[in-house]
């Protein structure tokens, strides 16, 4: 039988939290944007994974906007673009972490597909599409959901 955890549980489960108490929903865990980056040349993908290769990407700086602002902002043009969160699930075996795109996130022209992955650490990347009238992003914003379903 498969459950869906609730907030609490994956709070327990996760790393690297902004702030648990804002970022914990019912059966739901806001992920906050760490990195963001351009893609400038698409990868390649074999059957085998020996000519396996990952896209090009240039790390985009963000901007404050006053120099005693902790934290900056993301300007982003239309296009596709590669996030990393500040966030890391470990979830229990058996278990399936669904990252969805945050209402916000699509309030705001941009979004991203649906993902499902076991774990979700420092290497998975989340590709985002920026719409025609841009974005801005600042650091730490809430950007997606993780829910996680478990088999147990």
């Amino acid at each position: 039988m498969t459950n869906l955890l609730k907030g609490a549980d994956i709070v327990s489960s996760a790393e690297g939290l902004i702030s648990a108490k804002k970022q914990q929903g019912e059966f739901s865990l806001d992920l906050t944007v760490n990195t963001i980056s351009h893609i400038n040349m698409g990868g390649a993908l074999d059957f085998g994974g020996s000519e396996y290769q990952e896209a090009s990407v240039s790390l985009l700086e963000s901007e404050k906007k006053t120099p005693d602002e902790p934290h900056g902002w993301w300007n982003l043009d239309t296009g596709d673009y590669l996030i990393r969160f500040n966030e890391r699930i470990k979830i229990p075996a058996k278990g399936l972490i669904m990252i969805l795109p945050h209402e916000r996130l699509l309030a705001a022209g941009a979004s991203h597909a649906p993902l499902a992955m076991e774990n979700l650490d420092q290497k998975v990347c989340v590709p985002i599409h920026v719409g025609l009238a841009g974005l801005k992003i600042k650091q730490n914003a809430r950007v997606s959901k993780a829910v996680v379903l478990s088999g147990e």
